[in-house]
């Protein structure tokens, strides 16, 4: 017998036999979408209103998050991991022990070593690879006027300016006055810019010790 577990409101994961009779209607109370010839694994867990496309594949003891959208032939490893709101792209394959940030976006092809970690509202593009223990992190803020994202490089976003790090340490004074930013404000974005900087910094000493 194959067991998986589906998150049920008020009780949380609880198990059902795949092959039971009563597992096709359990599937459409949590509005879960699941394609033909899917193969879904020991154990797996499996979260509402989540959708596997044709022919993917949820390794034993995967996690498959609310709401996230696994597709066409992709493979998802033993013990992955994937956050709510994920989209895994067709022919994409997660590896052993891999974990999948929040509404994180893997593209059609790429692959994820095993044990690798992309964080929250992280993209990776079409065929990417990402080896084996890799961290991608990522950084979403909503600022008062522009929203900061960071991805893990030296490159940091403010609204629609994309620049290194160091040049937004120079020259966030300069750019903040000329967007018409208040001083408060400008102080603001100098702190997200520090976070950023931090993060870039600690990922860079993490990377050159192992």
């Amino acid at each position: 017998m194959k067991t998986i577990y589906l998150l049920t409101t008020g009780k949380g994961w609880e198990s059902f036999d795949y092959d039971s009779e009563n597992i096709k209607s359990e599937l459409e109370k949590r509005n879960i979408i699941i394609g033909d010839g899917a193969k879904i694994g020991h154990r797996a867990k499996i979260g509402h209103r989540a959708t596997i496309g044709y022919r993917a594949t949820i390794g034993d003891g995967a996690t498959i998050g609310y709401g996230a959208e696994i597709g066409y032939r992709a493979t998802i490893g033993y013990r992955a991991t994937i956050g709510d709101g994920a989209t895994i792209g067709d022919g994409a394959t997660i590896g052993y022990g891999a974990e999948i940030g929040y509404r994180a976006t893997i593209g059609d092809g790429a692959t994820i070593g095993d044990g690798a970690k992309i964080g929250h509202r992280a993209t990776i593009g079409y065929r990417a690879t990402i080896g084996d223990g890799a961290k991608v992190k990522t950084l979403f803020i909503t600022g008062l006027l522009h929203a900061v994202n960071w991805y893990g490089t030296e490159i940091m976003h403010i609204g629609c300016h994309k620049k290194e790090i160091s040049w937004w340490k120079k020259n966030y004074k300069l750019m903040g006055e000329k967007e018409g930013y208040s001083e408060d404000e400008i102080k603001e974005y100098y702190q997200y810019i520090l976070i950023c900087e931090k993060l870039y910094k600690s990922g860079n000493l993490k990377t050159s010790k192992s």
